[in-house]
């Protein structure tokens, strides 16, 4: 396997096959200290660090993902003096732009659509240019495992069955989410939202195939298996994508940055006119009668008038916040969200071509598209539920049993994956709630509490768990701190 390296890194530091069936938390702590040491950043650190002001920031904004970065370039714009503080020494929270051999890869959120409007028009405000998934895209092979043995017929009767299956699945939408912005679920959705995705496959009674199908799709959705997340998450995506599986499919798969996800936040640094200090964590935030105090790991205290905690909900317990979290939020950190699986470049020799594949939550990967291909191989991306002590995410001998099972011709040769879960700034990946959270938690998990804010893509009330939810967030945090500083000058 091949270590993470920061964007803009001319070096991959060296392979280091793993000895144990699971990278345990010091394997990943101990990874991401040789990463740091061995790349540069993702972000251009002397854009990010040119505006210095003296005296007692407006804001201080804790978490430099897009929501984060987002809610701090609005109120600079504004005239609030902004200080960001980030725990990792890179910016852009749960992306990560890096390098597999000579290639430029996402081991985070990476896609991108026009039917998601904040991230669109921040495209558009830049000129970002796009690219497209060529397994997502265009696949010339669709296959799936069922009942053991792998399917493959034409394009056009997959794309059928998946279609028919997908309707059915989530029939009830219209009145779930007649519209999806609104933050908290309808009389409607809030009847819906005990059962679990793997619940409604059940209610279904699908023919296998397509059963295993939607299988794994949803356990792809959710990066766990599909008991896990919720139905009503699937509910509001399929709205937000009115209610189309192929729009679906182009706003979860299909377009990227060019340049990577790092050029957007480069981009949004460098017209940011804020201060970004990296590698600095803080444990504690106290409200006082004028404003808010942080204090650092290293025991610095930190003044300002307003914070914005632009964080994963799974990550607000390791902060001491006085006064506490509300319950919603402090259930929400111990519960944790249902995100917590792989994803994870495959790199193949022999003959690949643009294909899908899908596999039921029995397999350790469950959903896998060609990333690139040529006449001699090429590259993967896979997406699978937590894998168990029996699966090794980071040794190709692990992953290459369920990639034959698909592609017999081929040998997986290198594997690169990230484990968000270990991450201590984020403890899982992308945030799909599990079945009653959104009814239970989300009012509190949106609620401002005094002169401390909230915001991240977890929180969103549209596209949650993308880029584009997080810049909703940032955007509306921003907003609302700055009508605040208005109203109390």
């Amino acid at each position: 396997m091949q270590k993470p390296s920061h964007d803009g890194s001319s070096a991959v530091l060296s392979a280091e096959p793993s000895n144990s069936p699971a990278a345990s938390r010091r394997d990943f702590l101990r990874l991401a200290s040789a990463t740091a040491a061995g790349s540069l950043l993702s972000v251009d650190a002397g854009a990010a660090n040119k505006t210095v002001r003296k005296g007692k920031p407006d804001v201080v904004v804790v978490g430099g993902g897009f929501a984060g970065v987002t809610a701090a370039r609005e109120l600079a714009h504004k005239g609030a003096k902004v200080l960001l503080l980030e725990a990792r020494n890179r910016l852009g929270g749960r992306t990560f732009y890096s390098r597999f051999g000579d290639k430029k890869v996402e081991l985070g959120g990476t896609w991108v659509h026009w039917s998601q409007p904040h991230v669109w028009s921040e495209i558009m405000r830049y000129g970002m240019e796009l690219e497209e998934t060529p397994g997502a895209a265009a696949p010339e092979r669709v296959m799936w495992l069922s009942d053991g043995k792998v399917q493959e017929i034409p394009i056009e009767e997959s794309t059928r069955l998946l279609i028919e299956a997908s309707n059915r699945f989530h029939e009830g939408s219209e009145k779930a989410f007649p519209r999806p912005y609104l933050p908290f679920l309808s009389e409607e959705g809030a009847k819906l939202d005990h059962l679990s995705m793997a619940d409604r496959i059940q209610q279904l009674n699908l023919p296998p195939v397509q059963r295993d199908l939607l299988a794994a799709l949803m356990a792809a959705n959710c990066n766990n298996r599909p008991g896990e997340g919720a139905f009503t998450e699937m509910l509001r995506w399929w709205a937000l994508a009115d209610r189309d599986v192929v729009r679906l499919f182009d706003a979860c798969v299909r377009y990227k940055f060019k340049e990577g996800t790092a050029s957007l936040i480069n981009r949004m640094v460098a017209d940011g006119g804020f201060e970004v200090r990296l590698s600095t964590v803080v444990s504690e935030i106290k409200q006082t009668d004028s404003g808010v105090v942080l204090v650092t790991e290293s025991g610095e205290r930190i003044e300002a008038s307003y914070a914005i905690m632009a964080l994963p909900v799974n990550t607000l317990g390791a902060i001491d916040f006085k006064p506490a979290l509300l319950p919603g939020k402090q259930a929400m950190a111990r519960e944790r969200h249902a995100g917590a699986g792989h994803k994870v470049y495959i790199k193949v020799k022999g003959e690949l071509g643009s294909v899908m594949m899908y596999a039921p939550e029995s397999e350790p990967l469950n959903l896998l598209f060609s990333d690139n291909h040529g006449k001699d191989g090429g590259t993967l991306i896979a997406f699978g539920r937590p894998g168990g002590q029996s699966f090794d995410v980071h040794n190709p001998k692990s992953v290459e049993p369920l990639v034959r099972k698909f592609l017999p011709q081929v040998t997986v040769t290198d594997v690169l994956s990230y484990d968000w879960h270990l991450d201590p700034y984020s403890l899982g990946t992308w945030c799909t709630y599990k079945p009653n959270q959104f009814s239970r938690y989300m009012q509190d998990l949106r609620a401002h509490q005094g002169r401390v804010f909230f915001a991240g893509s977890d929180i969103a009330a549209g596209w949650r768990g993308f880029i584009d939810g997080a810049i909703e967030t940032g955007l509306e945090v921003a907003q609302a701190v700055s009508s605040t500083m208005r109203q109390k000058a």
